[in-house]
């Protein structure tokens, strides 16, 4: 394959595998989501008096863990599952604050204002654990992140250097981010509402994932069954504000232009849009206001799986697009948890119930702090 030409072999998804609020793997996320069921609990990990709210979407395994050794934890969930890693294998690691615990119980037990953990605990766990013999990068672009990871991760298979990837990402709600998050006052004070015309805020949530893309070439030489190709993608940033997107969404336009242009695919042939749907004002303002510049009244159904799992920050990209290629996959969209008035600008294209589709591709979304902004294009197989 010519070097430097993205898109002459299909990228195939050949295993993933998550753990949510709901407990571990991709069934039980599923199914609660069509259940409509809503993993918010009390925060018992640490006092939340201070801040704007006391729940999030916890791992509740993880609350005995103690202080420190939950983000490995939450990573051994996944480790027990065999993923091979081969001689050409890829590891990318997706999140936004790694083991951020290390550095609270440093601040909190010495007097030094040195802390000599890694920087990157995450990519040095998994090296070891998973035996990847190629070096481990981790990429960390706020929200975006693990949509980032999967994007660079098809641009690598499709530029031939390297016919697979593992994709792993994970954050967990510690004090050090709920306290930034309330301080911004960006969270509700009880739950979250994507795409509700009474939104105010999100709730956080803890997670982790990961994907295996690879070639077509080596999808057949190991015998696999594609759960999905990532057809195209895009990114942008706004350059607009460290925190706040751009009003307009030109960024998120952007990306979404460019991942429709690369697939070769008009608006109208995605079956659904897996929208990033914080909960907060101006996010989804931004998201209905681009929806609707680029498809007009012809928007498809459009959902968030946030008001269930919370926003997890760094792995949430990645756990949509499971959830995205399943939902293609099964031809049903699971309903918008926690939405009860829609914005009247998409009222007609996100719902509490359930929806059936059909189609062949379907777009996720993400945009996080700094303006970044990603659009990925699953088809299905």
């Amino acid at each position: 394959m010519e070097k430097g030409i993205v898109g002459l072999t299909n990228i195939h998804i050949s295993d993933y595998d998550c753990v949510t609020c709901f407990g571990d793997g991709v069934e039980v996320l599923w199914k609660s989501l069509l259940a409509k069921e809503c993993g918010f609990k009390q925060i018992r990990r640490f006092e939340t008096k201070n801040y704007v709210n006391s729940v999030a979407a916890c791992v509740t395994d993880l609350d005995s863990v103690p202080h420190g050794r939950r983000f490995t934890a939450l990573l051994e969930k996944l480790c027990r599952k065999d993923v091979r890693a081969g001689a050409n294998t890829v590891l990318l690691t997706a999140t936004t604050k790694d083991n951020i615990e290390l550095l609270e119980r440093h601040i909190k037990t010495s007097k030094s204002d040195s802390c000599n953990n890694s920087a990157s605990p995450m990519v040095d766990f998994l090296i070891g654990r998973l035996d990847i013999k190629c070096s481990g990068y981790n990429v960390n672009t706020a929200c975006a992140s693990a949509s980032t990871a999967i994007l660079w991760a098809a641009e690598m298979i499709g530029n031939g250097e390297t016919d697979e990837v593992v994709v792993w990402a994970a954050d967990i709600v510690s004090e050090f981010v709920f306290s930034g998050f309330s301080a911004l006052k960006v969270m509700s004070p009880d739950t979250s509402r994507p795409f509700d015309v009474n939104r105010d805020g999100l709730i956080l949530g803890e997670a982790a994932g990961y994907i295996v893309l690879m070639s077509e070439e080596k999808l057949l030489q190991e015998n696999k069954t594609s759960l999905g190709i990532i057809k195209s993608w895009g990114i942008s940033s706004d350059a607009h504000h460290i925190t706040a997107p751009d009003r307009q969404g030109r960024g998120l336009h952007r990306a979404i232009h460019n991942a429709l242009e690369k697939a070769s695919i008009q608006p109208g042939s995605l079956a659904a849009i897996n929208g990033h749907g914080t909960g907060t004002v101006h996010n989804d303002a931004m998201e209905i206001a681009v929806f609707r510049k680029v498809f007009g009244d012809e928007v498809p159904p459009v959902y968030s799986v946030k008001g269930a799992i919370g926003h997890s920050l760094g792995p949430c990209g990645l756990i949509e697009v499971i959830v995205a290629s399943r939902s293609l996959r099964e031809q049903l969209v699971p309903p918008v948890i926690g939405l009860q008035t829609p914005e009247p600008e998409i009222d007609a294209y996100v719902t509490m119930k359930s929806q059936r589709i059909d189609g062949k591709y379907t777009l996720t979304t993400n945009s996080g702090f700094g303006g970044i902004n990603t659009a990925l294009v699953i088809e299905k197989v």
